[in-house]
Order: C-alpha cells, then sequence, then structure tokens
C-alpha cells in the first residue's frame, strides 16, 4: 500500500510542474495575431497559386522546407520544392483550377505552428476550363516556423481527400451506447 501511495503521490508531483513546451506558451491576443498572420500566408499562397506566382508562393518557404505531394513524393530542400511547383504552372497542355478552404490553425509555441486547410486543384485542358480532365482534392498541412523575427512554412503534407471541406472542423468519435 505505501508503494502504491509513493507512486500515485510521484504522479501527482510530476503532473504539476511544468515542462519545456509550457514556458513558451503565448498570451491569446499574441496567439490570434499568429493566427491570422499564417491565415493571411494561406490566403497570399491561394492567389499565387491561381495566377501562376510561382515566386510569391516560394516566399514563405525556408530554404530546408520539405514537401510531400499528394502521391507521396518527397521533395527537400527550396529548390526542389520550387521545381515542383514550376512544373505545376507550367504545363505545356493542362491547366489548373486551384481553391484553399478556410484554414485551421495550432500554435505549439511562440516560434511554431501548424496550418490545416481543403484545397482543390481541378485540371483542365489549356483554354478549356470547362472541361475538366482531373480533379484533385486534398488536406494540407503546413509545419510553419518562425525565423529571425519571420514566419516560413518548412515541412509541408498533402493527402486526396474525397470532399472539400470550407472548413476544418474538429470531430470526435463516440462509443455506440448499447
Amino acid at each position: 500500500m505505501k508503494k502504491y501511495l509513493a507512486f500515485v503521490i510521484l504522479l501527482i508531483l510530476a503532473s504539476c510542474q511544468q515542462n519545456d513546451s509550457d514556458s513558451a506558451q503565448i498570451d491569446v491576443e499574441t496567439e490570434i495575431l499568429v493566427s491570422r498572420q499564417l491565415a493571411d500566408m494561406i490566403s497570399v499562397r491561394e492567389k499565387a497559386m491561381i495566377e501562376k506566382d510561382i515566386e510569391t508562393a516560394m516566399s514563405q518557404f525556408d530554404e530546408d522546407a520539405t514537401w510531400i505531394n499528394s502521391q507521396g513524393y518527397f521533395f527537400e530542400g527550396k529548390r526542389n520544392v520550387l521545381e515542383f511547383h514550376q512544373m505545376l504552372a507550367g504545363n505545356d497542355s493542362l491547366d489548373y483550377i486551384y481553391e484553399a478552404g478556410v484554414p485551421r490553425i495550432r500554435i505549439l509555441d511562440s516560434s511554431n505552428a501548424i496550418a490545416y486547410y481543403s484545397w482543390k486543384m481541378f485540371w483542365h485542358e489549356k483554354g478549356t476550363p470547362q472541361h475538366i480532365v482531373n480533379r484533385e482534392i486534398g488536406l494540407m498541412t503546413l509545419s510553419a516556423q518562425k525565423r529571425d523575427g519571420r514566419w516560413y512554412w518548412i515541412a509541408v503534407t498533402n493527402q486526396h481527400t474525397p470532399s472539400f471541406y470550407d472548413a476544418i472542423e474538429s470531430v470526435t468519435i463516440e462509443e455506440d451506447e448499447q
């Protein structure tokens, strides 16, 4: 019984201690500001992708950024991520229609955050946007890091999803009551 009691006391004490990540937590006002900054970055990215302004889209990436596209290909470093984006925008026979949903931002600490948003990219033959040849819909997960006072995308992962979500909502799995 004494061992059990000592174990419980240790658990309680351990749960009361702050971990290192808690010390970097930010206040609500700053969290709102950072969320707006990252949402604005996504909005700028969406506009750049629509206009095929790859320079603007790439200005948000750090030099050591990584990107996993929706087919699972891994691009390491800003140069390789740039070449992937140039391939999308520079296709000889196909063009695209791009749209991003409302982002959901998760602030981890004062220098790290994760952003999620739904996207769709409908490919069509150049000059005939009404003739869609491929519909891609997915979820983008972006890891952001503040470096030298500025936010950058440092890692991006895309995955295909069956539907486009205007906004990313949290869900829970409820157990069936029997």
